[in-house]
């Protein structure tokens, strides 16, 4: 305890302080008479000795400066894990209390996938329509003159419709991408009826596959055309129908965009776009047929052997070609 001896007078108010003060027990003061020696508890006093001083009266009490910091030793440093700890025993609660809290609630439906919620896919997308644009503008004079071929008939070649090495690259391109186009259309009927491929397979592995075997069946009809055609008919035959049949699938390829970008991005029901599809190949259909007939059977009782080489060629790829996707699909759910 820290005392202060001072020397003063014995006066009455002294005397009343020094009585409150051996109350309170903060001080302890002792009085003589004449000059007395006090000693004075520098702590707080009572409030009650906190009145207003007599005229005179000199300071008794007087704060004396700290040495030390008195909050030093209560500082210490805890881990987080020590800190984390503390807690739970402050709450009420120990490991074996919290490993047995169980979640409750229902279950939420996750988000299905969708293609337009992928970048990859819209880049793919916005690739192929900016590359599209670019090769028909680039390609425009000779496609504008093989359109005007398809419907009238030339008995000799045109010498002003050969194609350079860009337009035929540009025209591959564009049946690559009617492939592409078949995909992602396969790809959202896949999604409404085979769910146990799409919920298990990777999309990206499921368009792959229906783009790899698209482009096998465009290279492969190629291939068969050539073959029957270089038998039965004549070179400049041959090549007409060539040029007709690439126009035909490049038409095909451009007309499936808009309906993918539909698909993709306004969720188009399976139901109308397999009426568009239907709708845009029908008319692809008609088209060869028309070109077919011009071209290879102008003749007599030339229908029969049309419908005979059309079913064959045609028709029949057509159905080939989707039950390949489908056992693809399975395929891919049996080795997954």
């Amino acid at each position: 305890m820290h005392t202060t001896v001072i020397d003063t007078l014995a006066t009455p108010q002294a005397e009343q302080q020094a009585a409150l003060a051996d109350e309170s027990g903060q001080s302890s003061v002792r009085y003589n008479y004449g000059h007395r020696v006090a000693e004075v508890d520098t702590t707080p006093p009572d409030p009650r000795l906190m009145g207003p001083l007599a005229p005179g009266q000199p300071l008794t009490m007087k704060p004396a400066m700290l040495t030390t910091d008195y909050w030093a030793e209560s500082l210490r440093y805890k881990p987080q894990n020590e800190f984390a700890a503390e807690l739970d025993s402050l709450s009420g609660m120990s490991d074996s209390t919290l490993m047995s809290i169980k979640s409750t609630g229902v279950a939420g439906d996750p988000v299905p996938y969708q293609f337009r919620t992928d970048s990859i896919v819209t880049i793919i997308l916005m690739l192929s329509f900016f590359l599209m644009v670019k090769v028909v503008s680039g390609s425009r004079h000779y496609l504008h003159q093989q359109i005007k071929d398809f419907f009238h008939h030339r008995q000799r070649e045109n010498l002003f419709a050969q194609r350079t090495q860009t337009e035929m690259r540009g025209q591959v391109f564009l049946v690559f991408q009617t492939c592409i186009m078949l995909g992602v259309l396969f790809f959202d009927y896949t999604q409404e009826h085979q769910a146990d491929v799409f919920n298990q397979i990777s999309p990206y592995k499921i368009l792959g596959v229906s783009v790899g075997i698209c482009s096998l069946y465009f290279m492969l009809k190629m291939g068969v055309y050539t073959f029957i055609n270089n038998i039965f008919f004549s070179r400049k035959q041959c090549e007409q129908w060539a040029n007709s049949y690439m126009l035909c699938t490049l038409g095909l390829g451009i007309a499936l965009l808009p309906l993918s970008l539909l698909v993709v991005y306004f969720d188009l029901a399976l139901q109308n776009m397999c009426i568009c599809f239907i709708f845009i190949l029908i008319v692809d259909k008609l088209l060869l047929l028309y070109k077919c007939s011009r071209i290879f059977f102008n003749y007599t009782l030339g229908w029969v052997h049309l419908f005979l080489y059309f079913c064959t060629l045609e028709i029949v790829p057509i159905s080939v070609l989707f039950r390949a996707l489908a056992y693809a699909n399975n395929y891919l759910l049996t080795i997954n």
